[in-house]
């Protein structure tokens, strides 16, 4: 079994969870939506005079594609501010509205998205075991480095890790393998030492394997290893079963 000096942690969906329940509702057309723009009437009323926030839903709805089909193509990173301040173009406002609402919702945008966050006591814990034995790295993509900071912070992770890459600071996202390479550099760790433990497999699987590190996947689906790929070290049910894989 190798001997890992360094563990790189993916954030959302690996150590930190969603509760998209804890989102404010909105109704777009016949449909109750969760969603961070249910909190943002405020400062849409303040920048967007007159839009209501299910027409800047559908706005920032039709750029959250274009974002997430470019992500997929070219495996970069905009900040949430540019997408915001975009949104507010498409519904009408001037370039002064979009450069300082965009900054504004996106700031707002991301408080929502904190409060609708949850760590686990079983992922609080396994930290605290961790940073006994290895260097920590959380290698998040995220499109707000401020906000995965603030989401640490909420949750008592910030002190306990030694390093923290996000996407958004570098304009790469995993599966480059740009985000590992600096994590590893701020650790002082080489490849061979590290793991990356993360639960999408196209992201946190692939960057690993383009940065030559082993990966431990979170499959807790158990939909299995996509046809023609090339498996990870470890496939775990959940993180509680990575100390079992580290000993």
């Amino acid at each position: 079994m190798p001997r890992y000096d360094g563990i790189l942690l993916d954030l959302f969906g690996t150590l930190v969870l969603a509760e998209p329940e804890r989102l404010p509702a909105l109704r777009v057309g016949a449909t109750t939506v969760r969603t961070t723009l249910g909190a943002l009437a405020d400062l849409l009323a303040v920048y967007a005079p007159g839009v209501g926030a299910e027409t800047f839903w559908h706005a920032l709805a039709g750029l959250n594609e274009e974002t997430n089909q470019r992500r997929q193509r070219e495996h970069v990173e905009e900040p949430a501010r540019e997408r915001f301040r975009r949104a507010l173009a498409r519904v009408g406002c001037d370039a002064e509205a979009c450069r300082e609402g965009g900054a504004a919702l996106a700031r707002a945008h991301h408080r929502a998205l904190a409060e609708a966050t949850v760590l686990p006591p079983a992922h609080a814990a396994l930290v605290d075991e961790l940073r006994a034995r290895h260097r920590l790295a959380v290698v998040s993509n995220f499109d707000d480095t401020a906000a995965v900071f603030e989401i640490l912070h909420r949750h008592g992770l910030l002190a306990k890790v030694d390093a923290i890459v996000v996407s958004e600071s570098l304009g790469l996202r995993k599966p480059h393998p740009l985000m590992v390479q600096t994590a590893l550099r701020m650790l002082e760790v080489p490849a061979r030492a590290a793991l990356l433990v993360g639960d999408t497999f196209g992201e946190d699987v692939e960057a690993a394997h383009a940065a030559g590190v082993d990966a431990a996947w979170l499959d807790r689906h158990a939909r299995g290893v996509p046809p023609g790929a090339t498996p990870p070290r470890f496939v775990l049910g959940g993180l509680s079963e990575l100390p079992g894989v580290l000993d």
